[in-house]
């Protein structure tokens, strides 16, 4: 069995069957949150050598077990190969494993070291040129069986909504009252097919899905989520993945990307689909959370849920006009108890003592920070938890009745409201900015600058920065 560092005797005698090679050398590289990458080095008998990468699911990331198969986004690699778009070429598809292997790039992948302005622009306007042939491609000419030529966008966004209202069901996590809110909002609110036609979506696009050499996109990656449906999809990816790391000014972006396709951009639209990819961003952490496995990225998944989870609030509550309450005063240094010095004593151990000694192991390295992301959240907890817990507690009251004994059942009456269509829209969109507030609260200190982080106008062209 292949786990967090060395890959099983019997998947590299496959890379070596597939690859003719005498001598197979793979490390373990950062791949995102959902499935393990490996840069695999191949030598062959006659002295020839090709740097490959292997995509792996281990079976406990947030994607793993649901229809976003490895296998499924094998084949939108080979049926998008040789077009406008540039991907890596697909080498072998595991016949019974979810993996499969492609040529490597040596490029990067991180937007958010470029520190030339310029260079960033020209980067990211040539990403969005990407983005734009994407949706280009007419999708009867690929071999995609999740085409159907007779569907609208909108029964494709229907589509969309139901796999991943089952996901976030059958996950293993409970079920969330916002993102239960979020599944019914984008029901009642699914726009028309008015002058629209069907796109091939990437999914999850944008910075860290694709890798950069000097000034251009070298390839676009990370086609898991890929399916068929509305060019506005894409846009609203690029959105969610910005407050990750920052994408230059998505206004401007939005003008390169219309110069490109001929699309007009919806803003009314754009915003639906900041909502639907948030949901969906929501429920993969969550369900990664629910795994509680050791060898997934928990640090990043318990992040990221908190923000994902509050930035699904802050786009319903963009779409229905509400305004964001400023976040709760800062309590990062209140209330120390009895154990408050214990987890700063294991902090520093971390930053001082563990982290320096793993500078050669990268992926060790970066699970040793996780651990001290982990640490300043129990801490808060240790701090704050009982207060926010009484908050909650309150807040539920409020919102589902008095008899209310627990958050536990609290938030159950809530999913069982929401599911019932008895509760008020804009009451459950107010109660889970509330909600996301505490949430965030508690998170702040590991979260660090995510904490603080807010969409980037959604406006076409602009008069701020270029």
């Amino acid at each position: 069995m292949d786990d967090d560092g060395e890959l099983s005797p019997e998947m590299r005698e496959w890379i070596a069957a597939e690859t003719a090679a005498v001598r197979v050398v793979a490390e373990r590289r950062s791949a995102g949150g959902s499935r393990a990458g490996y840069a695999v080095d191949i030598e062959r008998a006659d002295g020839t050598t090709e740097a490959l990468w292997l995509r792996l699911d281990l079976g406990y990331g947030p994607l793993s077990n649901t229809p976003y198969t490895l296998r499924r986004e094998a084949a939108v690699y080979g049926a998008v190969e040789g077009r406008a778009v540039r991907v890596p070429t697909l080498v072998a598809v595991h016949p019974t494993r979810e993996a499969f292997l492609m040529r490597r790039i040596e490029g990067r992948n991180w937007f958010s070291e470029i520190k030339d302005p310029q260079r960033a622009i020209a980067i990211a306007s040539d990403f969005m040129a990407q983005v734009a042939a994407i949706h280009r491609i007419d999708p009867r000419t690929l071999d995609l069986v999740e085409y159907d030529p007779s569907k609208p966008v909108s029964a494709y966004v229907t589509d969309e909504i139901d796999i991943w209202e089952r996901v976030h069901l059958d996950g293993g996590a409970d079920q969330e009252p916002l993102v239960l809110m979020a599944v019914a909002w984008l029901r009642r609110h699914l726009p028309d097919d008015n002058g629209t036609s069907v796109v091939l979506v990437q999914g999850d696009t944008g910075p860290g899905n694709f890798m950069y050499v000097e000034d251009r996109v070298a390839v676009v990656l990370d086609w898991e989520n890929a399916h068929f449906g509305d060019f506005h999809d894409d846009l609203a990816w690029i959105y969610v993945r910005d407050l990750q790391e920052r994408f230059t000014y998505l206004p401007d972006r939005l003008a390169d990307y219309e110069r490109h396709s001929g699309h007009r951009v919806d803003l009314s639209r754009l915003r639906y689909f900041i909502v639907l990819a948030q949901m969906r961003c929501s429920i993969g952490t969550l369900n990664a959370l629910a795994v509680q496995d050791a060898r997934g990225e928990m640090a990043n998944h318990l992040i990221y849920s908190a923000l994902h989870l509050r930035m699904l609030a802050e786009a319903l509550a963009g779409a229905n006009g509400i305004d964001v309450p400023d976040p709760e005063p800062r309590a990062d240094g209140s209330g120390a108890t009895a154990w408050t010095w214990l987890f700063e004593v294991a902090l520093q151990e971390l930053r001082d003592v563990v982290v320096p000694a793993l500078a050669d192991n990268a992926f060790a390295s970066r699970r040793a920070k996780g651990v001290a992301r982990m640490l300043r959240a129990l801490e808060a907890n240790d701090r704050l938890g009982r207060a926010q817990e009484e908050a909650e507690l309150a807040d539920l009251r409020s919102v589902v009745g008095p008899g209310v004994q627990d958050i536990r059942e609290g938030r159950s009456k809530l999913c069982e409201a929401v599911s019932a269509g008895s509760l008020d829209e804009l009451e459950g969109i107010r109660y889970g900015l509330r909600y996301v507030g505490r949430r965030t609260a508690l998170l702040r200190s590991a979260m660090g600058d995510l904490a603080n982080r807010h969409y980037s106008p959604v406006a076409v062209g602009s008069e701020g920065p270029g």
